[in-house]
């Protein structure tokens, strides 16, 4: 007698669908872009707006690999590894653990989402290692949902893609945007609401459900040790490479304070970022070694951008985006644009796991909407902002390095990270509404 084997969700590689979308749009730019010949010839016109495109963000490729990359950096430095271990003596008080962790997750994702990630993975593995030597029942998987929240708030944050990308010079939009200040996106009072009002939720939903969750002490698969820094030193003694990182971190205040009126966007970020991997890794070995782990979480980006930068040329260059806009434009008003636009970017993050990605493709889309329609630039910023983040809570892509840390499942994790989204859509979707 057959035995029915159980049926296993099997989640599409990130570049497979990048490749995808990228066949669909040259689908569906023959079918009703206004610009492509008929026939053969206007297969080879799509073709060469993709390949018009392919390279134009270079630049913000680099520095989205960049944000990541010292993100990750800092996660693996000695003074973060041992603010995490200090924090894994929580695995005495689970409940308190699990609210911790999703407290440190919201925090440390406003401020950079690459090291909220592993930050947040090295805390609950060492949580789990402390549990086990203890004998202390936790809720492992909800810890790990909690640490994944930093994914849900992200965007809105201090390495957001979409709010830094605008906000700096010569961005890809500039023509139509103009440079847009944090000021009126990451510290509006629309977002700075919504991210109060997520750093008390989160964390109460995450004591409701670690209350009434099942707990239980880490199995044999996790290991008694774990080593996840990129360095062995363990005092911090000043070096060329340090003191040049915190003359890099002086320039740029005196600059900022000689020109207070300077925009801060990725290019800024990156070089406090930059400053602060020099500073915390003062010698050349760790600095290299923490290099060489980080440099593996930047793959996704350096291979899939130039697939996005080829989607926006066809777009672009075929007049697809033309008729896409109007479509918009025909059922959206100023109301509901915002709203319309944190939906479809909700729906698009499942096929388009980059931020920075996603703003390539629908950012031109949404900016000559809201253009159309008078609705304002920043706003739409922060809608997509918001639908981008918010499905991360279903997406794995991003969840890979926290799977690889803790030996978590993606099913484990989703089992409670659905419930936090549930908090995002009512959360972000009542303040586009509202403001």
């Amino acid at each position: 007698m057959k035995q029915n084997k159980p049926l296993r969700l099997t989640i599409p590689d990130p570049l497979i669908l990048a490749l995808g979308l990228t066949i669909l749009t040259l689908i569906l730019s023959l079918i009703y872009g206004s610009n492509p010949r008929s026939g053969i010839a206007g297969v080879a016109d799509v073709l060469s707006y993709w390949t018009q495109g392919f390279w134009d963000l270079l630049a913000f490729s680099m520095q989205m690999v960049l944000i990541l990359m010292l993100g990750y950096m800092l996660a693996l430095s000695p003074v973060v590894d041992r603010l995490s271990s200090g924090l894994a003596l929580l695995s005495n008080k689970p409940v308190q653990g699990a609210v911790s962790v999703a407290f440190v997750a919201v925090v440390v994702g406003l401020i950079n989402w690459g090291l909220a990630l592993v930050l947040g993975a090295v805390l609950v593995r060492k949580i789990a290692i402390q549990a086990k030597k203890n004998g202390s029942p936790i809720n492992y998987p909800l810890m790990g949902a909690a640490a994944y929240v930093c994914m849900m708030v992200w965007h809105g944050g201090l390495s957001g893609s979409a709010p830094l990308s605008v906000a700096s010079a010569g961005h890809f939009l500039e023509e139509k945007t103009g440079i847009i200040p944090l000021s009126e996106t990451t510290f509006s009072s629309m977002n700075l609401i919504a991210t109060a009002i997520i750093l008390v939720l989160i964390p109460l939903a995450t004591l409701w459900f670690a209350k009434r969750g099942k707990m239980k002490i880490p199995d044999g698969g996790i290991s008694d040790s774990f080593d996840t820094s990129g360095n062995q030193s363990s005092v911090w003694r000043p070096t060329f490479i340090s003191i040049s990182g915190i003359l890099l971190l002086a320039g740029f205040i005196i600059r900022m304070a000689i020109h207070p009126g300077s925009s801060i966007g990725l290019n800024e970020i990156n070089l406090i970022l930059f400053a602060l991997v020099m500073i915390v890794f003062p010698k050349v070995n760790d600095l290299s070694k923490a290099t060489e782990n980080a440099i593996g979480s930047t793959t996704g980006i350096i291979i899939q951008f130039p697939l996005y930068a080829g989607i926006m040329g066809i777009m672009q260059y075929s007049g697809l985006l033309s008729v896409m806009t109007d479509w918009f434009v025909s059922i959206s008003t100023k109301q509901t644009l915002p709203l319309f636009s944190f939906l479809s970017a909700s729906l698009v993050n499942l096929f388009v796991p980059s931020g920075g990605g996603q703003w390539a493709v629908q950012g031109p889309l949404l900016i000559d909407v809201a253009t159309s329609i008078g609705v304002s630039h920043p706003k739409v910023v922060m809608a997509l902002a918001y639908g981008d983040q918010l499905t991360n809570m279903l997406q794995p892509f991003w969840a890979l390095p926290l799977i690889g840390i803790t030996g978590l499942k993606a099913g484990e994790i989703f089992r409670y990270s659905w419930r936090f989204l549930l908090i995002g859509f009512v959360v972000f979707g009542a303040v586009l509404w509202f403001f």
